[in-house]
């Protein structure tokens, strides 16, 4: 790829997803969605004018890396304590039984590898609780017992994610599963998720003690960079996919986040605010190159059209959105905020997008399979908001209403 093919290769993807996100937003449909589309569009699927190259496979996996960084940023360990052993519940249900139903339909219809079924089930139990929190924020129910248990699920959600896609990516790299070894992995894995917020955060008093009076040149989204950099490179020292050091950073970026560390190394708020707010802007750049990316790796024409096919695929859309909706069922006092917790935690969107990229870099899914995990992807996370706001309508409609006086 030459220089002049890249730069016009980057001005149409930022371009078209952007455009095409925002119109999605603007009919209130999740703008991950319009930005896969975008990527089909340009791709071989479509106009064929962006090819997948190794110089955008590089900005595509610097965006996983920040967006994994900004949902560390908002990942709120309060909402667990708030929430009780109800969010524990069906964030342990919403991993293990989207593992053993796709994992066992998978296994039966898809393919012949264990460990690919697996890979599939475990795709599909990330929540991409941004979405969900949106149509929450826009109903007032954010705040609500039914909102801590929904949150307080997606930090778990959230953590137990990166913990099994580090686990899967250590087999698939070894080729073999050894259960001493994963339980050391495991124990990495926690321990660089403890030990790397406080470190972060002292290494930010330090940035912040040599920082030039009156700069004005970006110290802060430079500081925040090299942080990501430093410890994404350390994950994958570790073993661990490079994204788990973009999660940590943004952990030790967190208001939220808290540990046993924090009365020696307590955040300071004002400078960590400004790397924050600073380093948001790289985010929204680099974050939909790797959605439109998604798209662009895309290949429609490797989906059964058959009847057949096609009743497949629908059934594992629903599997995937019926175990979410079962393991919804234990977060609710209520029929509908049951309902409620399960359909907030239908959607899959970025996380489970990182894993069907991941899973096709490294040969575990092959190109037939990441089409159809995609599709699936998108699927659910048009239903999910959908449902959610039914789900509420529902709700409030049960709630006892005041009689004037």
């Amino acid at each position: 790829m030459t220089v002049e093919q890249f730069i016009i290769a980057l001005c149409l993807i930022l371009l078209c997803g952007k455009v095409l996100g925002s119109i999605f937003e603007r009919l209130q449909l999740p703008a991950v969605v319009g930005e896969i589309l975008a990527g089909l569009l340009l791709g071989p699927t479509f106009l064929n004018i962006v090819t997948p190259n190794a110089t955008l496979a590089v900005l595509a996996e610097l965006g996983v890396i920040l967006l994994l960084f900004s949902i560390g940023c908002e990942t709120s360990i309060k909402r667990l304590s708030q929430a009780g052993g109800r969010a524990a519940l069906v964030a342990v249900l919403g991993i293990v039984i989207p593992i053993i139903m796709i994992g066992i339909s998978s296994a039966y219809y898809l393919t012949d590898s264990y460990f690919t079924a697996l890979y599939l089930g475990c795709a599909l139990t990330a929540t991409s609780i941004g979405i969900s929190l949106r149509v929450l924020s826009q109903a007032q129910q954010a705040q609500t017992d039914v909102g801590n248990v929904i949150l307080g699920a997606a930090v778990i959600d959230d953590i137990s994610g990166v913990i099994l896609l580090s686990l899967l990516f250590n087999f698939a790299s070894f080729g073999e599963f050894d259960l001493a070894s994963s339980l050391i992995l495991t124990a990495k894995v926690l321990l660089f998720l403890i030990l790397t917020p406080p470190v972060t955060r002292g290494l930010l008093y330090l940035a912040r003690a040599l920082k030039p009076f009156a700069d004005k040149s970006g110290y802060e989204v430079i500081i925040t960079m090299v942080l990501i950099c430093l410890f994404s490179w350390l994950a994958h020292w570790f073993g661990a996919p490079a994204l788990l050091g973009g999660f940590a950073v943004g952990l030790a970026l967190s208001r939220q986040f808290t540990s046993p560390f924090n009365r020696y190394l307590v955040n300071p708020f004002s400078f960590t605010h400004k790397m924050e707010i600073s380093t948001k802007t790289m985010v929204d750049v680099f974050a939909p190159i790797f959605f439109v990316y998604v798209g662009i790796r895309l290949d429609l024409s490797q989906l059964d059209y058959s009847s057949g096919g096609i009743m497949l695929l629908v059934w594992l859309t629903l599997l995937a959105i019926l175990s979410k909706l079962l393991a919804g069922w234990f977060g609710g006092r209520t029929w509908q905020a049951k309902v409620v917790v399960g359909s907030a935690m239908i959607p899959r969107g970025e996380v489970g997008l990182v894993f069907s990229e991941l899973g096709y870099q490294m040969g575990i899914i092959d190109s037939k399979l990441f089409t159809e995990l995609v599709v699936i992807i998108a699927i659910t996370t048009l239903v999910g908001p959908m449902m959610l706001k039914w789900s509420i309508k529902q709700q409030v409609k049960k709630l006892p209403q005041v009689k004037p006086n």
